[in-house]
C-alpha cells in the first residue's frame, strides 16, 4: 500500500444525496495529539470527552467538518498551513459548536423543507405554463421560487455558522489561546477566495463571507493575546508535511537540525528511497526522545515496508511496550509478526490483534489478519469466524452471512464466536 504508517483508506461518506469519496488518513500520533485537543474542548463545552473523536482527511485545503454524531473531520491543509495550535483550536471549536447546537440534524430538515418547496414551486410552475399557455411565465414561477428556498436554507445555514463562531470564541478564551489562530485561518481562507471569487455567487455561500465573520468577532480579535506553543502541534504538522509534501519542498522547510527538521526529513528520505539517511535521522531522534513510542513506530515502518522484518518486530515491539493502548500500533506489529512467520508468531499476532480489536473492530484489516492468524493457528473455524467480520466490515452482508453460517458448522456450541455469528446470521440487509 505504500505508506503503511501513514495509511491511507478510501471511504464512501453520505451527505442528504450525494455521495462523497473521502480518503482518510490513519496515523496513531496525529490521531492522539488530535483527539487529545477535540476532548480539552468537549469537556469546556460538557460534552463527554470520552465521545470525542477525529478524521484525518487527505486534503490539502484548510477545513473541518461534522457529519452527525461527535465526530469532526479535519482536513490535512488545515494542519500543514496552519501557523499555530490556535488556529487549529479555534476550527475544532467551530466544529464542536455545530455538535453541541444539533445544527447537522436541524440542517438537514432545513434541506428536506427547502427541496419540498422547490418541488412545489416546480410542479405549480409547469401547471401554470399548461393553463395559461405561457411557458415562459411558468418558468419564472419555478426559478423564482426555487431561488427563494435555497436562499432562506442558505439563510439559515449562515445563523448557524455565526453560532458556531461564538462558541468557538467562548471555548477559545476559556482554554487560555488566541484568537490570533482565528484571525490567521480567516487570512488564508481569503487568500484561496481571491483565487476562485465570483461576487455573482456570495448569497449562495452556507458560510458567512470571510470579512463578515472577521467583523463579527472584531471585539475578541482585538488585543488578541500571544499564540501558544505546542510541540505536539508542531511535531504532528512536520509528519504530515514529510508525508505530503514532495521530498525537495520537505527539505527546504526542514533544513536545520531540530527535531521536527529530523523527523521530516527522515520522511522524506525514506520516500525518496534513501533508507540509510531515514534511519540516520531516525537513530538521532531515539537517541534524544527514547521514550516516544511513534518514533519506534515510524522506524518500524521503514523497516517492514524494505524488508527489514526482524528489525521491523522488535521496533515495533518497542513501540507497543511504551504505548500499549495504541490500537494501530498493535495492528502494525501483528502484520510484521505474520509476514515473518517464525514459530509463536502467528500466536503473538493474535493476542495483538485481539487487543486492538477493542478499539478497532470495524476495521476490515484486524479481521483479515485475525482470519491469517486463526489459519496458521490450525484453527479453521475460527479463521471463518473472523472472516465473517472481515466482510461485514468491508459492507458486504451476503458474503458475511454466508461465512457466519459456514463458522457455524463447525464452531462447538459455546464457541467464543458462536453468538456473534448468530447475530451476523440474523441481521437484517
Amino acid at each position: 500500500m505504500g505508506m503503511k504508517k501513514i495509511l491511507f483508506i478510501l471511504v464512501l461518506f453520505f451527505w442528504t444525496s450525494k455521495v462523497m469519496a473521502l480518503s482518510v488518513i490513519r496515523d496513531s500520533e496525529i490521531e492522539a495529539v488530535l483527539t487529545g485537543y477535540v476532548r480539552q474542548i468537549f469537556d469546556a463545552v460538557h460534552l463527554p470527552p470520552e465521545n470525542a473523536e477525529v478524521v484525518l482527511v487527505n486534503d490539502p485545503s484548510i477545513n473541518a467538518f461534522v457529519a452527525g454524531g461527535q465526530t469532526i473531520f479535519v482536513h490535512t491543509g488545515l494542519i500543514t498551513l496552519a501557523s499555530s495550535p490556535d488556529d487549529l483550536f479555534f476550527v475544532l471549536s467551530h466544529e464542536t459548536g455545530h455538535i453541541v447546537g444539533g445544527h447537522i440534524t436541524r440542517g438537514m430538515a432545513a434541506m428536506e423543507r427547502a427541496q419540498t418547496t422547490a418541488l412545489i414551486s416546480t410542479l405549480m410552475g409547469g401547471l401554470l405554463a399548461v393553463v395559461s399557455g405561457r411557458p415562459d411565465a411558468g418558468i419564472a414561477v419555478m426559478l423564482g421560487s426555487q431561488t427563494s428556498a435555497m436562499g432562506t436554507f442558505v439563510g439559515y445555514r449562515q445563523t448557524e455558522e455565526s453560532s458556531a463562531d461564538r462558541v468557538a470564541v467562548d471555548v477559545v478564551n476559556k482554554l487560555g489561546y488566541s484568537m490570533q489562530g482565528f484571525t490567521n485561518v480567516m487570512k488564508e481562507i481569503q487568500a484561496q477566495e481571491r483565487l476562485n471569487s465570483d461576487e455573482s455567487q456570495n448569497y449562495m455561500r452556507t458560510h458567512p463571507m470571510t470579512q463578515d465573520r472577521r467583523q463579527n468577532l472584531q471585539r475578541f480579535i482585538k488585543d488578541a493575546k500571544p499564540v501558544q506553543e505546542d510541540k505536539n502541534f508542531e511535531r504532528i504538522k512536520a509528519k504530515l508535511i514529510g508525508f505530503l509534501w514532495e521530498p525537495k519542498q520537505v527539505r527546504l522547510k526542514y533544513a536545520g537540525e531540530t527535531a521536527n527538521d529530523l523527523y521530516a526529513r527522515s520522511i522524506a528520505d525514506y520516500r525518496d528511497h534513501q533508507l540509510d539517511e531515514a534511519l540516520l535521522a531516525l537513530a538521532k531522534l531515539i537517541q534524544k526522545e527514547p521514550e516516544n513510542p511513534y518514533l519506534y513506530e515510524l522506524k518500524g515502518q521503514f523497516e517492514f515496508e524494505t524488508g527489514y522484518l526482524d528489525a521491523a518486530v522488535k521496533d515495533y515491539e518497542k513501540a507497543v511496550e511504551k504505548a500499549p493502548d495504541a490500537a494501530l500500533m498493535r495492528i502494525s506489529l501483528a502484520q510484521s509478526l505474520l509476514e515473518r512467520g517464525e514459530k509463536n508468531d502467528a500466536q503473538k499476532a493474535l493476542e495483538h490483534l485481539t487487543h486492538a480489536a477493542l478499539n478497532e473492530s470495524d476495521s476490515p484489516l484486524v479481521w483479515q489478519l485475525m482470519a491469517t492468524a486463526y489459519d496458521r493457528l490450525k484453527q479453521p473455524d475460527f479463521a471463518d469466524c473472523a472472516m465473517a467480520e472481515f466482510y461485514l466490515t468491508s459492507n458486504k452482508k451476503d458474503q458475511a452471512k454466508k461465512m457466519a453460517q459456514k463458522a457455524l458448522k463447525k464452531l462447538p456450541k459455546k464457541a467464543s464466536c458462536t453468538a456473534r455469528m448468530r447475530d451476523i446470521l440474523d441481521s437484517k440487509g
